[in-house]
C-alpha cells in the first residue's frame, strides 16, 4: 500500500488525504447520519496517517475512503462516501475497486450498509455478522469498581484490547483513550487483572460508547453505568455485534432502542473474535 496517487479515469484521481481532508470525510459521515465523534478525525488519522484516500475531480474531493492498516496483514475500511451529486456515475465502484486492489494481499474488513450488502458480495466480500446500534438516555450511577484509565495503565489496557480486537492498535489507543471529550474506564478483578474497559466520547449527536469490552455481562454493566454517569441526561449510543446474544440482551435490559444495523464483512478469512467479550464495537470506521 505505497501508492500515493493513482488515476482511475479521465480527470479523476485517488490520492492520500492530508489531515484537513480527513475532516471533510468526518463531516460527510455526519451528514450521512453515522454520527461520528467530534474528535474522531484526529484519532483516526493517528491510527494510520497513510490510510485515508480522497477521490478528486479537477482538484475537488468528490469521494472518500479509509483503509487503516493493522499488524498481521489486516486492514479495516471505513468512511466510504461519494458526494451526493456524483453518485450513480460509477465513481463509488471505482473507489471500492481501488481499495480492494490496494489491499489484495491483506484481509480487509468493513461495517457496511445493509442495503448494499449484495454489492459487497459481488466484490468477493464474505458476510460475518450484523451489528446493531442502540440508543437510550443516560440515567445510571457510577460503580466504585470502575476506575479512570491512567497513563500507567496504558500498556496493560493495550494487551487486553488485543485479546478482544485480535490486532495490535497501540497508535490508535494512544489517542483514543486520552482524547478530550473522551472518558475511558477499566475494571479489575481480585487479582488486580483488567477484566474490561470502555470509552465514551462526545459525538455530533449525544455520546457513543466504544469499545465496551468485558469478560462478563456484570462487569460490562458496571462499566456502562460508570461511563454513562458522566453524561447524565444525554443520548447514548452503543454498537453491539448481534452474535453476542448476551450483549444484545444487555442493551435491551438497559431499555436501549435499536436505531439501525450494519453488516460486518471480510475479503478473506473471518477472524475468530471473542464475541462474548465484545459488548460494544469501537467504531464502524476502524473496527
Amino acid at each position: 500500500m505505497n501508492n500515493s496517487q493513482t488515476s482511475v479515469k479521465q480527470d479523476i484521481t485517488i490520492e492520500r488525504m492530508n489531515p484537513k481532508e480527513v475532516d471533510i470525510a468526518i463531516e460527510w459521515a455526519q451528514k450521512e447520519g453515522w454520527n461520528p465523534g467530534i474528535h474522531d478525525a484526529e484519532c483516526f488519522y493517528h491510527a494510520d496517517p497513510t490510510g485515508f484516500y480522497a477521490a478528486k475531480l479537477n482538484g475537488e474531493v468528490i469521494g472518500t475512503i479509509s483503509l487503516v492498516k493493522y499488524a498481521g496483514n489486516f486492514v479495516f475500511e471505513g468512511l466510504y462516501i461519494i458526494k451526493p451529486e456524483f453518485r450513480g456515475k460509477g465513481i463509488g465502484k471505482q473507489v471500492q475497486q481501488y481499495a480492494l486492489d490496494l489491499c489484495r494481499d491483506m484481509n480487509l474488513g468493513l461495517d457496511g450498509i445493509v442495503s448494499i450488502k449484495e454489492k459487497y458480495e459481488e466484490y468477493g466480500l464474505k458476510f460475518a455478522y450484523n451489528n446493531c446500534r442502540f440508543a437510550c438516555k443516560a440515567v445510571d450511577k457510577p460503580s466504585k469498581n470502575c476506575q479512570p484509565i491512567k497513563r500507567e495503565d496504558f500498556k496493560e489496557v493495550g494487551v487486553y484490547d488485543k485479546e478482544c480486537f485480535r490486532f495490535d492498535r497501540i497508535e490508535f489507543l494512544e489517542c483514543w483513550l486520552f482524547q478530550k471529550d473522551h472518558t475511558s474506564m477499566l475494571i479489575r478483578n481480585s487479582m488486580d487483572e483488567i477484566t474490561g474497559y470502555g470509552v465514551i466520547r462526545k459525538c455530533f449527536d449525544g455520546y457513543k460508547i466504544g469499545p465496551l469490552f468485558s469478560n462478563s455481562e456484570g462487569e460490562a454493566e458496571l462499566l456502562f453505568n460508570s461511563l454513562t454517569s458522566t453524561v447524565l441526561g444525554e443520548t447514548i449510543f452503543l454498537d453491539v455485534p448481534e452474535l453476542n446474544e448476551t450483549g444484545v440482551q444487555f442493551a435491551q435490559l438497559k431499555c436501549m432502542q435499536p436505531i439501525f444495523t450494519t453488516v460486518r464483512m471480510y475479503s478473506k478469512s473471518i477472524p475468530d473474535l471473542p464475541m462474548s467479550k465484545i459488548f460494544g464495537v469501537t467504531t464502524f470506521e476502524l473496527g
